[in-house]
């Protein structure tokens, strides 16, 4: 998972720094945020995660993953071996494509750019000892609580559902606000639903996440595209779960339609789709009649707090809308469907009415 924070930020910097240094001695010209190679620009681009390995080179986003433990465990010659290393995989990738991790490809780079022996092993022992355990304990803890409400929110009794899916909201509300509290909360990022390109369902559960106090943005890589989600540890991997179950309920809640009322067609499918978002859209803003007034007073805080992060995360993000023509009745159906959504699966088994009311 990528993480941000002050002191993350401010990581990403110097190394990005230190990636520039590493390219110009490599005799490649470099400018402030890019570097040339074989008459093209590439970014350089560093983020910070949480994870079982030091480094790693991601193809499609042509970025650099450096755990956050360095931050506080490694010396700068060996966070510089490290970006080498990472580097040597980023040319790899730039002169062969999609090539064995460390195989002749990346060892004729490694020598071609003089690279030493330390930065072409294939692993690095870095004061192994202190691994430790990765997470947030304290979110693991709300994890559980609302896991144990949303169970009961699949109760028989209306009563009895609707009153554990408010106090899993309220739970859910309450946390995000306590971390905006905190002077230096880290931002948390999750990458899901990679694909080739963005169609109508993968807008849909864009639209769908945007209530669970997560900034989701639609990403692009070189021939691929995700979604990528931000915001406190908590709501983020709530928000995962959920994506990954709306992008199988989705196709079924399609293909069920479509053959119950004869749709055909991509131009259906994709009003459908954008039907469902609209319906859970309307089903959500209607929710907020149950908010109490302090709640409604911390969601706006919690909404503006994200508005913030994100702009931390992105130096620039533009907006981009569809101009087809929708298939009424598709869409229509899609709309009833989506007021009648509730998530049945999620951490660690069903989770039913999982929803935060968005203003």
């Amino acid at each position: 998972m990528i993480i941000y924070d002050s002191t993350s930020l401010a990581f990403i910097r110097k190394t990005e720094e230190m990636v520039r240094e590493i390219l110009e001695k490599c005799g490649l010209k470099v400018n402030r945020s890019r570097f040339e190679w074989n008459r093209f620009l590439y970014p350089i681009r560093v983020v910070v995660f949480e994870g079982p390995e030091w480094g790693h080179f991601n193809a499609p986003y042509l970025q650099i993953g450096l755990n956050r433990k360095l931050i506080y465990q490694a010396k700068d010659s060996v966070l510089r071996d490290i970006l080498s290393h990472e580097l040597a995989h980023y040319l790899t990738y730039l002169r062969f494509g999609e090539v064995s991790a460390h195989g002749a490809e990346f060892k004729q780079i490694c020598a071609e750019y003089g690279f030493s022996s330390d930065v072409a092993r294939a692993t690095m022992d870095l004061n192994a000892s202190n691994e430790s355990k990765e997470g947030d304990i304290a979110s693991e803890k709300i994890l559980e609580k609302v896991k144990k409400l949303l169970q009961l929110a699949q109760s028989s009794n209306v009563h009895e559902a609707e009153l554990a899916t408010m106090k899993a909201n309220e739970l859910l509300l309450r946390n995000s606000l306590s971390k905006v509290m905190l002077d230096d909360e880290p931002i948390y990022l999750e990458r899901i639903l990679l694909q080739t390109r963005k169609d109508a369902k993968l807008v849909a559960i864009y639209d769908i996440l945007r209530h669970f106090v997560v900034r989701p943005v639609i990403s692009f890589g070189k021939n691929s595209c995700c979604l990528e989600i931000s915001g406190p540890y908590t709501n983020v991997t709530l928000a995962r779960y959920v994506g990954e179950f709306l992008h199988r309920e989705l196709d079924h809640m399609w293909e069920s339609t479509k053959k119950e009322h004869r749709l055909t067609g991509l131009r259906a499918k994709n009003s459908f789709f954008a039907g469902v978002a609209k319906g859970f859209n309307e089903k959500m803003k209607s929710t907020k009649e149950n908010l109490t007034e302090s709640d409604k007073k911390a969601l706006v805080i919690v909404e503006k707090k994200l508005d913030h992060d994100i702009k931390q995360i992105y130096r620039r993000l533009s907006q981009s809308s569809s101009s087809s023509t929708l298939d009424g009745r598709a869409n229509e159906l899609g709309i009833k469907k989506g007021k009648d959504l509730t998530i049945r699966q999620g951490v660690e088994g069903k989770l039913k009415n999982l929803f935060l009311p968005n203003p």
